[in-house]
């Protein structure tokens, strides 16, 4: 389950074609489906034992195709319905590890069409910098650094072009890390540390060659390394995600505070991907990333009838 209809299209089908190499070579027989509105017509059509998640973004990563494949009965990999469509939203996936008791940048929202102040809103509850988002995007589509009052009218706008609801968060200052989860019971991965060539993690520089380096495992002591994986198993079960997610943290300069910025359920899976990097270094090849994701693959809903 590929492709879709969300900004993240040709990601995931470089994703979708990664996974589909690995899995012929398990074996397996492989149909590749670019995810569109007859996809309960092809699903029908084919018949799949399972489907493999390959879908970011709208569309595939909120719970949307999980809904139709558990009506349709197809079991499939990663997260459920609930769990997908918690962590696509920025806003709720921080309210409820806030609530958890897990540490979160400080925010405030801004819906599209509320006439109130923002500068002087943001100012007051969070001062400049702020980084803004979108509420429902991944690859950092559409996310920007703000500096100052004059800047973020135009961000405002460019993020409502997107999305109903713009997430504004407190600057951090720091380093950023990501920690990979796969399996069931969860295996904790090596923590992974995103070095930027100019500026923070945007789409450039995830996806254009050169503009990021990546660490793994982090130069940071034993102890960070610990809080880092604990927070981000403790993030995964708050969300209740399963089988495969990639949980982002931030690691402030000066105050060495770990904060968790996002949850991606279905991270990028190509061999360079980051959550297969630090597969790598724990000594767990890509091939059998995939194996371990798909041996998890289940129903999460009991229907009656």
């Amino acid at each position: 389950m590929m492709g879709g209809m969300s900004a993240e299209r040709d990601i995931s089908l470089m994703t979708g074609r990664a996974v589909a190499g690995a899995l012929r070579e398990l074996g397996h027989g492989v149909v590749e489906v670019d995810v569109g509105r007859d996809l309960a017509l092809v699903l029908a059509r084919e018949a799949p034992d399972v489907a493999f998640m390959a879908l970011h973004g709208r569309g595939g990563e909120d719970g949307t195709v999980q809904g139709l494949l558990e009506i349709m009965r197809i079991p499939y990999t990663g997260c459920s319905v609930f769990a997908s469509a918690a962590t696509m939203d920025k806003v709720v996936t921080k309210r409820l590890l806030n609530a958890c008791g897990i540490p979160v940048p400080e925010d405030v929202v801004i819906c599209r069409g509320w006439d109130g102040d923002a500068e002087s809103m943001v100012e007051r509850e969070l001062g400049y910098p702020v980084m803004l988002k979108p509420a429902c995007e991944g690859s950092s589509i559409g996310v920007s650094e703000v500096r100052d009052t004059d800047a973020l009218a135009p961000s405002l706008e460019a993020v409502f072009e997107l999305d109903d609801r713009a997430l504004v968060e407190r600057f951090i200052d720091g380093r950023l890390l990501t920690v990979g989860i796969i399996g069931t019971p969860p295996l904790v991965l090596p923590v992974l540390e995103i070095k930027t060539r100019e500026g923070f993690y945007d789409f450039k520089a995830k996806y254009q060659p050169g503009y990021s380096e990546y660490v793994v495992p982090a130069e940071i002591s034993d102890e960070l390394t610990l809080d880092a994986q604990d927070l981000s198993l403790r993030s995964f079960e708050a969300l209740q995600c399963e089988g495969v997610s990639r949980v982002d943290l931030m690691l402030e300069a000066g105050t060495g505070k770990l904060m968790v910025i996002e949850i991606n359920t279905i991270p990028g899976m190509t061999a360079t991907s980051l959550l297969p990097k630090a597969a790598a270094a724990a000594g767990i090849g890509f091939t059998e990333v995939v194996a371990t994701v798909l041996g998890g693959a289940r129903l999460k809903v009991d229907l009656v009838g």
